[in-house]
Formats: C-alpha cells, sequence, structure tokens
C-alpha cells in the first residue's frame, strides 16, 4: 500500500469517533423528535395540547418522514465505523511500539517534527525516517486485512 494511502486511512482512524459522535447526535435528534413519551406525565395520561392520538401522530409522521429507514442506516454506518476502528486497531497493534507512538503524536496529537524529535531526543531527519519507516510498516499490516480497498474507498470519501 503507497504511503499517500496509508495516511489517509490513519486519518481516517483518528476521525472514527468524531464521525461517531455525529451519527450518536443524529440519532438523538431523530429518537428526540419523534419520543411519543414526551407529552406523558407520570400519572400515564397524556397533558399534551394536541388534540387526538399524539403518539399516533408521531408515528404517521415519522413514517412520512422515512425516520426508520433513516434510522437503519445510522446503525449500519455506526456498526461499519467500530469494524474499520477495530481492523485499523490491530493493525496498529500489530507495528513495533515505537512506530505505533511516532504515529499517535504526528497524527492524534499534531505534533510538528520538531516536537517530535525532542520528545524522542534525536534529530528530527531521525524521526523523519522512522515515520517512513512506520508509515511502510503498517501499510504491510493492513495490506493483510481482508476487504482493506474498501477500507481505503470510505477512508477516501470521509471528511475528517
Amino acid at each position: 500500500m503507497r504511503r499517500k494511502d496509508v495516511k489517509t486511512v490513519i486519518a481516517y482512524y483518528f476521525g472514527i469517533p468524531a464521525m461517531r459522535r455525529m451519527l450518536a447526535d443524529e440519532r438523538a435528534e431523530l429518537e428526540g423528535e419523534y419520543d411519543g413519551l414526551r407529552g406523558i406525565a407520570y400519572d400515564g395520561m397524556p397533558h399534551n395540547s394536541t388534540p387526538g392520538k399524539p403518539t399516533e401522530v408521531l408515528a404517521l409522521q415519522a413514517d412520512a418522514r422515512n425516520v426508520w429507514n433513516r434510522m437503519e442506516e445510522i446503525s449500519v454506518k455506526d456498526r461499519v465505523l467500530t469494524m474499520d476502528r477495530d481492523m485499523i486497531q490491530s493493525c496498529l497493534d500489530a507495528i513495533k511500539g515505537e512506530y505505533k507512538r511516532l504515529i499517535f503524536f504526528k497524527y492524534r496529537d499534531k505534533y510538528s517534527w520538531v516536537q517530535i524529535a525532542v520528545a524522542n531526543g534525536v534529530p528530527d531527519r531521525t524521526v523523519r525516517w522512522w515515520h517512513d519507516k512506520a508509515v511502510d510498516r503498517l501499510g504491510e499490516a493492513l495490506e493483510e486485512v481482508p476487504m482493506v480497498d474498501e477500507i481505503l474507498g470510505r477512508a477516501s470519501r470521509a471528511r475528517v
């Protein structure tokens, strides 16, 4: 796998938590909008100003807006993101600890080359060389993953 592709996958990996939070927020918003229990008090009687059956009205509105299908799409996307995260994490765990730490410094913590060099006590040229080796090793580990092309495709389309 090319270094450019590996870097795309790394950026995707560190963007997955934010993408999952966005999906959870959208799911919560949809669930909150069509929560039928919102108008029912503790005594079990509806105390809503809407005439008729408020829960039935909410269900009809949700059905008209195709909310159920969107909720299922969100669930599937969340599962895919979780599986991708786990596969990439297993590849990161397969490489040497120093390389993994370097990748985390550079891509998660957004350290500069100088900051990484100071943290490791080596020249920044050495850090860049280690970085290239780390990306190459991660690329080799990713090659072993089934459907790596699909992960790369999702990583390329992701907004991270």
